[in-house]
């Protein structure tokens, strides 16, 4: 549970839920003080008993009882949306101290004899990521001062949200190394007006191995991407990034511009072992009374099944603005799976078009694709 304040720090309660069996029962809450307000990245190691947390222009690593192994700070820096890194003032007039807005907090696991890594992604320098080692955050295995722009993975406003998933696949395409695992990471993030302008809603980010000329956090052309023909009128918002199963998903609210250009949720999925997005698939979420925008997400169990809590909240009009109503709706990935075949059945063996004649999927992003009717068994 993370407790906020106005001020420029933010109190931490952890609660006994959250901590192993083993933990003492008579230390029930305990509490640390930390810099870096708003937190907005909480992640669990129980196995190693650490704990990650991300801020502004702050890191932490902690034990499970709140002690403060080690600190990093972030930011503030020099630097400007408008310009590419590294930020060289009589390059780049508009830059200024900016501060560091954590947006994606990951753990990748080990690679051999490799240990693994602590994955951190911010704001600033056009939203690059580095790795950190999980035992002392403080020690840096990866870092670029001079990126390209493959490298760019975060969106680089704070108001912009970014989520991302690690995920191992086996490494079939790469010669010498092929037969052994390969380390990627799934990015979704929503449009930035100002930047590159070319990165797609969602990426494909090697972390290992990588061999040069290959770079970490790179966007290479035979690792997939998410097409979009316009993503600014789009406008995706992601929610959510989990793995299930052999799957990814990706939680986000949108502007839907085949039909009334209004905004919904949608939950979309992939292959884990699929890199050119061709298992791609997205479905509309709905949510009974005017619930349409997406604000948090959780995988859990209900009645011991896999299902997708969802705090969804009513939009103000036909903007991606959300009012104070908000329900808790949940979808259980059963069912939400089935929906998703159902989408990609209809798109790829009936043009689109269920038995009643009816348009039940379409393609959108402005891409040249259309629904085809090809044989089942193509399927």
């Amino acid at each position: 549970m993370l407790a906020s304040s106005v001020s420029s720090s933010v109190v931490v309660v952890l609660l006994l839920l959250l901590l192993p069996p083993s933990y003492p029962s008579d230390a029930s809450m305990q509490w640390v003080k930390l810099d870096g307000s708003p937190l907005s990245h909480l992640l669990l190691d129980l196995g190693a008993g650490r704990l990650y947390v991300g801020g502004v222009d702050h890191l932490y690593q902690l034990t499970l009882d709140l002690e403060v192994m080690s600190h990093v700070k972030t930011g503030p820096f020099l630097d400007s949306p408008d310009c590419l890194p590294p930020i060289v003032p009589q390059d780049c007039p508009s830059a200024t101290p900016t501060h560091n807005y954590n947006k994606l907090l990951l753990m990748e696991a080990g690679q051999g004899v490799e240990p693994g890594s602590l994955i951190v992604c911010g704001s600033l320098f056009q939203g690059i990521c580095e790795k950190r080692s999980l035992s002392n955050i403080s020690q840096l295995i990866y870092q670029t001062s001079n990126p390209v722009d493959t490298q760019y993975v975060a969106a680089n406003d704070p108001r912009i949200s970014t989520v991302g998933v690690v995920i191992t696949t086996r490494n079939k395409q790469e010669g010498g190394a092929a037969g052994g695992e390969l380390h990627l990471m799934l990015v979704g993030r929503g449009y930035t007006s100002r930047g590159p302008g070319d990165i797609p809603p969602i990426t494909t980010r090697r972390l290992h191995p990588v061999t040069p000329p290959r770079r970490a956090f790179s966007q290479e052309e035979e690792l997939g991407k998410l097409v979009v023909g316009s993503y600014s009128e789009y406008n995706n918002h992601f929610v959510k990034a989990v793995t299930h199963g052999d799957h990814v998903y990706f939680l986000f609210s949108r502007r839907d511009m085949w039909h009334k250009k209004e905004y919904r949720t949608y939950a979309s999925r992939l292959c884990t072992s699929d890199r050119s997005f061709y298992s791609y698939v997205e479905v509309p979420l709905l949510c009974r009374g005017g619930y349409n925008l997406a604000q948090g997400a959780w995988l859990g169990n209900i009645s011991g099944k896999p299902a997708l809590f969802v705090v969804m909240a009513a939009g103000q009009a036909s903007t991606p603005v959300a009012t104070s109503r908000s329900a808790l709706c949940i979808y259980g990935m059963v069912e939400l799976d089935a929906m998703m075949q159902r989408a990609q059945e209809v798109c790829y063996t009936e043009g689109g078009r269920g038995g009643s004649g009816q348009e039940e999927a379409y393609i959108e992003y402005a891409v040249s694709s259309k629904c085809l009717k090809l044989p089942k068994v193509k399927l």
